[in-house]
Order: structure tokens, then sequence, then C-alpha cells
């Protein structure tokens, strides 16, 4: 009777937990010309939970037809902006359906939305055709090709779930994408295709990340390149590369890599130096222009910080895919733990004051008078920093490494393995905490961790003492 009543409770929790987190759906079809720079999507949402308080994030570039109610009922719907809401690059826009009681919303069980759009088609850098500033978000036409995320830019109808601050941008997807004037089409967990259109299914939620236009395809065991225009040596090599940080990484967390990984150089369409890259997991991107992109210079830039690069972002598999939590306070921690883990392992390969000559020059950056930041455990809103890049890159894994240095390097890894065991998110502060104090299985050590680094106003000031700053 005990083992009937623990198994009906298993089963129970389980249905309960699936029926509260169900994946949306994105189905229909989206044309894009890459000579134009237009879009023209019909596009169905459908599967997702029933989210009282909710918003629906779409980019700003992109004009609504119409939007239709397909399920309960079939109606043209009428709707409200809230202009406040979008991500801290603010590509989008967000609209709710108001319902008939005043204050409250109306969600549809399924939704039809018919939208287009024109952009600028960005040639070449050099002349002044091109745009002040290029970032992950940004729906950028450039050379040929069409580079859009999942995550920020917002280009397909983005439910958002206001209450618990989480965005389903992690969608199964069933989609038809047209393009006339291109001749490769990649969807974010499909292979990638010669074709000017194609049919994609994915049961398995995906960010729909999408790279389209002209462009070469190089398969490897580990890898597969689009647009590098690597030699067969360069590919052999990124390859073997990418497979032995793939192995560290899976060895570190004791959590192997399921995935094959998806490398994109794409453009930058500023007329800036250097590069910036981002993950969306098993894809992930360069942007960059001669003579910063990848294929040229490709041996200098592995010598260079691009190695760290690469590590950084494959880490994202482990902090930002795995957990699918994708709320605010999660995206900012993440970057701080795949920056720990750069560090680890490039650390295998350099001098062994590598870590500390960067923990260093983190302090100078949180040293600055002029960076505002509340502690880790302090930290509710995106608000609580003046400075997102410094806190998520700098302050966040100089606070790690002080730990490990506390703790120990086995402490710190079995801290981590516990933040990946669990469903919970890192950025819940019970789970934070209990995990955290469960490695270092010490009161005392661990208060003063919590104390020196993780809460009040003196947290730099007690790394630079640790540090013998």
């Amino acid at each position: 009777m005990k083992q009937n009543l623990i198994l009906f409770l298993f089963l129970f929790i389980v249905v309960f937990s699936n029926a509260q987190d169900k994946i949306p759906k994105i189905s229909g079809t989206a044309k894009f010309s890459i000579e134009n720079g237009t879009i023209d999507c019909d596009i169905i949402l459908s599967d997702y939970s029933d989210i009282g308080n909710y918003l629906i994030r779409l980019n700003k570039g992109l004009n609504i037809v119409n939007i239709q109610s397909i399920e309960p009922n079939k109606f043209l719907l009428g709707y409200e902006r809230e202009l406040t809401d979008s991500l801290q690059t603010y590509e989008s826009v967000s609209y709710y359906f108001p319902a008939s009681t005043k204050g409250e919303k109306f969600l549809p069980k399924k939704l039809r939305f018919r939208y287009v759009g024109k952009f600028p088609v960005i040639n070449d850098t050099i002349s002044e055709n091109y745009q002040k500033i290029d970032w992950r978000g940004n729906i950028a036409f450039m050379n040929g090709l069409l580079r859009m995320d999942g995550y920020q830019s917002a280009w397909f109808p983005t439910l958002y779930d206001v209450e618990n601050d989480f965005q389903y941008e992690l969608v199964k997807y069933d989609i038809e994408i047209i393009c006339e004037d291109c001749e490769q089409i990649y969807l974010n967990g499909s292979k990638p295709l010669n074709v000017k259109k194609a049919h994609f299914i994915s049961e398995s939620p995906r960010e729909p990340y999408l790279f389209i236009g002209k462009y070469g395809i190089q398969e490897a065991k580990n890898i597969t390149l689009l647009n590098a225009n690597f030699s067969d040596i360069q590919v052999d090599e990124f390859d073997k590369i990418n497979g032995e940080i793939v192995n560290f990484l899976s060895s570190y967390t004791n959590i192997p890599y399921k995935e094959k990984v998806h490398w994109v150089q794409a453009y930058m369409t500023a007329n800036e130096t250097g590069y910036f890259a981002f993950a969306s997991n098993p894809t992930f991107t360069i942007c960059g222009n001669s003579p910063s992109d990848l294929r040229a210079t490709f041996d200098q830039q592995l010598k260079g910080g691009f190695l760290s690069t690469i590590v950084h972002e494959l880490s994202h598999y482990y902090f930002g895919t795995l957990k699918k939590c994708n709320n605010t306070l999660e995206n900012l921690i993440n970057e701080g733990f795949a920056q720990f883990l750069a560090f680890k392992y490039i650390s295998q390969f350099k001098e062994n004051d590598y870590i500390e000559n960067g923990i260093r020059e983190g302090l100078e950056w949180i040293g600055d008078p002029n960076f505002k930041h509340k502690a880790m455990l302090d930290f509710i809103k995106l608000e609580n920093t003046n400075d997102r890049q410094t806190y998520a890159y700098d302050y966040q894994t100089t606070i790690l490494f002080s730990i490990e240095k506390e703790i120990g390097d086995e402490k710190m890894k079995q801290w981590i393995r516990l933040l990946l065991q669990r469903e919970e998110c890192i950025s819940n502060k019970a789970f934070f905490e209990t995990t955290l104090k469960k490695a270092v299985n010490n009161n005392e050590l661990y208060n003063k961790i919590v104390q020196k680094y993780l809460t009040g106003d003196s947290t730099v000031e007690n790394m630079k003492i640790l540090w013998g700053e």
C-alpha cells in the first residue's frame, strides 16, 4: 500500500509538473528576401500553458496585419501594447488581449499572427551603408545573408510569463521557411540545407535561430561550419579543438555534451573592429568582418582571445540550455559560470598565474567607483547594477574564483555539479545556497563565504584582500 501511494504521488507530481510546463509550438510559413530585406510571416502559436499575466513579444520592425484567435473560437482579436516591456536591448514591443473584465487579460488556446517587415540591407561597411552598432538581437541582412537569433530578436511571437519572469523562446516548431533568393537555409536544431525553401519540424524545444542566404556548409566529426570557408586543415584543427573542449566540459560537470556543434560565421553590420559571439545551442555565432572574422585570421585568433570565446560559448550548453530557466537573472548568472569554465579550461595550457592575472584585471574593472552593484544573493533585478557587462563577466567570475580559493578545486567542482543535476534555477537563492552549503560541508566556512562574497556591500574589498590587491 505504501509503495502504491509513493508511485501515485510520483506520477501525480510528474503529470502536474508537465501540465504546468507546456512547451509552446510555432507553425506556419515564414517568407524572406535577402536582397530586399523583407519578412512576411503567417505563424500559429499553440501548445502553451494558460498564463494569466502574460505578454507576447514581437520585433519593433514587424508590422502586424492581424492577430486571430483559432481556439477555442475563431475570430479577429483586438490588442493592446505594453511599451515598457522588453529585453535589455529593447528590440521588441509586447502585446496582450484585454479581457471583458477591466484590468484582466484574455489568452486564447491557439493564436495566428500575420505580420510583415522591411529591414536595412547592409552590403558593406566601407561606405556609409552600415549601422552604428550591431548586437545579438539585430535582424541583420548583410552581404547576402540573414541572421536572426531566437532569444532577443523576437522575429516570431514570443510568449512571456510576467509573474515568473520567464520567456518561452525555446519552442517546438513545424514551419516552412521560404527564401527564393537564397541558396542555403539553416534553422537551429535541424540540418542546414542547400535549398530555397524547406519544411522544418522539431519536437525538442529549440531557440529558433535562423541563418539563410548564400554560403558554404562544411561537415566534420564534432562540428558543422556555416559560411566559414575554412581549408581542410583548418576544419580538422577546429574540429579537434571543439572535441577537446567538449570532453573537458563533460568531465568537469559529469554530464555528457550530447549535441553536435554548429558554428556560424556571420558579418557585423557596424563599421567596428573585433567581433562578438553568442550561443543559441547547439548553434554558436561569430559576428565579425575581415580582418576580424574567423576565417581571415584563424591561426591568430586561436592563439588570442578567441579560444576563450569558444569555451565560453560551449559552456552555455550547461549554463543556459540544460535547465531551461529563461528568466533575466538566470541569463545574467549563466555568463559568470560560463566565463569561470573558460578560465578553467585555458589555464591548463597557460602559466600558473594565468587565472590570478585574470582576476586582478577583473578587480580593476569592478573596483571602479562608478561601478554600482549588489552582491549575488542580494541581486533581485537587473537594475541592481549599472553595468551588466562588468557584472556578468568580471564581478561574478571573480566571485566564483574567490569561492574556489576558499573551498578548493574539488569542492567547487562538486558545487557546480550539484547546481546542474537538479531542475531548480540557479537564480533561485535557496537552491544556490543549499547546494553551496552541501558542497562546502563546513558550516563555519560556508557562513564565512556567504558573508564575505555573496551578501553585503564589501564583496569587492574582501576579494581584493583575498587576492593580495
